[in-house]
């Protein structure tokens, strides 16, 4: 599980603050830096819609120093500003092979500009299901997926989400984001049977 971390996407919360399509990717490239000047304490000029608000200081700070950013993504134009501008590379809804894939381009855009990325900073946020799914949940899922089998990024079952975590791991990613598709009657008892499930896999 991954707690404290910035993601940032070209999805829903671009869409909340009214950044038109054409225009999210160089927006995100534009606030990292800023992002991470106000998380160190830096006094920040700081772009925004109505103009320029300058020297602003963020407090109180992170505790997290220096606070990292992981972006997600998984079609070639977001894996290559994962490399040049994140910390880490966090996909949804791809499978093992594509996110092995997906990570060498990553590592690639990287070095491209001299940076590294940490080889442990390679995760996947899966939404899994305990009970099958109903049929307009799996065509909501197939369509925004772009797939029709499912098998392969939307586990069912506690067996099937370790199946998923185990391939991921040979691919080389060590962070995931395990989040149930539907919720719980007990979290508790949600979260002790997935640690009963997967929770020897840490290392």
């Amino acid at each position: 599980m991954i707690t404290g971390v910035p993601g940032i996407t070209l999805g829903g919360e671009a869409t909340a603050v009214g950044v038109p399509q054409p225009e999210r990717s160089r927006a995100i490239e534009e606030a990292i830096p800023v992002l991470r000047s106000l998380f160190a304490g830096e006094p920040t000029d700081v772009p925004g819609p109505a103009g320029i608000t300058e020297q602003v200081v963020l407090e109180p700070l992170p505790h997290q120093q220096p606070l990292e950013i992981w972006l997600g993504g998984s079609v070639r134009s977001s894996l290559v500003r994962c490399g040049r501008y994140s910390d880490g590379w966090l996909p949804a809804m791809i499978d093992a092979d594509q996110a092995a894939k997906g990570k060498v381009v990553v590592e690639e855009a990287a070095r491209e500009v001299g940076r590294e990325m940490d080889p442990e900073h390679f995760g996947v946020s899966i939404g899994y299901a305990v009970e099958a799914l109903s049929p307009h949940t799996l065509t909501a899922l197939q369509q925004r997926s772009k797939r029709d089998d499912l098998d392969e990024i939307v586990p069912v079952g506690y067996d099937h989400v370790r199946r998923l975590l185990e391939g991921y791991l040979e691919a080389g990613f060590s962070k995931f984001v395990l989040r149930p598709m539907m919720q719980p009657e007990s979290w508790d008892a949600e979260m002790e049977a997935l640690a009963n499930a997967v929770g020897d896999l840490q290392t």
